[in-house]
């Protein structure tokens, strides 16, 4: 994306290009405010060296403002034209130096965001790992150093991997203030609401929290929480069936409030649902497992459990009462 930005300001991009950068300016804030960095940058080297490249006329504007008279005695006009120079090439090494940092800096990592609303992005790491992103993700990684370091950033969102062995160092995953280091395994994370929480499917994970010297070692079934509010890690047992529903559209209800699963339902499928009438809200839902890719699928499974009827009304599927 940083070389199609270049383009862009040089005005060498192609047609199909600059819609795929448009697409990725509007998908996150952050992109939008990165572009913008790019192009104030490059504003400022416009400004240094002049609108059509007259870098004598920009130093010229430069040594007025600095107040260099020339009508000054002969040895305070060498003096302030020393000093001139001396801010002519400060000036360059500041642009110059900025400009360097900030594209080393930047094109060193990956930032990978999915927004709200989206599909699920499954990506694949220098390692091998898998990362499935849920809607409303973001995920940081060294590309450059990745299998040295073998670290991946969660700065916010939901995502669930399923990590590769290798030879290096062990995969660690940094949330917040908290670090999970794997031991071979597969685990859900989530990091948003002043929460970071991590979900056990196998293996066993090292969850920390360095500043307070705290550790907990989670198992397969097992939840790590982290308040970011008070700074305390806990474990639970993981009463969440569907934590991962989000990504396998796997979902198991024991006599679970209709009003309950249609929240659910909603989440995953991110599709509108309304349940008409106080009783059926309050109705009981049963299934051992529901797996449909569809929510049309898996609607006509609880239509048919509780005798109620579904209908559409302006994009919302509407559960009532026959």
């Amino acid at each position: 994306m940083y070389e199609l930005i270049i383009e862009d300001l040089d005005g060498t991009i192609s047609v199909q290009d600059k819609l795929i950068l448009q697409q990725w300016r509007a998908a996150d804030e952050v992109n939008e405010k990165t572009y913008l960095d790019f192009r104030n940058v490059q504003s400022s080297i416009d400004k240094l060296y002049g609108a059509h490249g007259n870098a004598g006329a920009s130093w010229e504007v430069l040594e007025k403002k600095l107040d260099l008279s020339v009508e000054a005695p002969p040895e305070a006009v060498v003096k302030k034209l020393n000093f001139g120079m001396f801010i002519r090439v400060a000036a360059i090494l500041l642009v110059v130096l900025s400009f360097c940092y900030y594209f080393l800096s930047a094109s060193k990592y990956a930032v990978v965001s999915t927004s709200e609303g989206a599909n699920i992005t499954r990506i694949v790491l220098p390692d091998e790992t898998i990362v499935n992103l849920n809607a409303g993700t973001k995920i940081k990684y060294n590309k450059e150093n990745f299998l040295v370091e073998r670290n991946l950033e969660v700065l916010s969102g939901e995502v669930f991997i399923q990590v590769v062995k290798h030879e290096g160092a062990q995969f660690k995953v940094t949330a917040g203030d908290v670090q999970a280091e794997d031991i071979g395994t597969s685990f859900n994370v989530v990091n948003k609401h002043d929460l970071v929480c991590v979900t056990v499917e196998e293996g066993t994970v090292a969850l920390k929290h360095e500043a307070s010297h705290q550790n907990l070692l989670l198992t397969a079934g097992k939840v790590g929480t982290f308040n970011t509010s008070n700074k305390q890690l806990s474990m639970t047992d993981n009463a969440d069936l569907n934590y991962k529903a989000w990504l396998d559209k796997r979902f198991s209800f024991n006599a679970v409030a209709l009003s309950s699963v249609a929240n659910q339902l909603e989440e995953v499928y991110q599709v509108p649902i309304s349940v008409k009438g106080e009783s059926l809200n309050k109705r009981k839902f049963t299934v051992a497992n529901l797996h449909y890719q569809t929510i049309d699928s898996a609607l006509a499974v609880i239509s048919a459990s509780l005798q109620c009827k579904i209908t559409r009304e302006k994009g919302t599927y509407v559960l009532s009462d026959n």
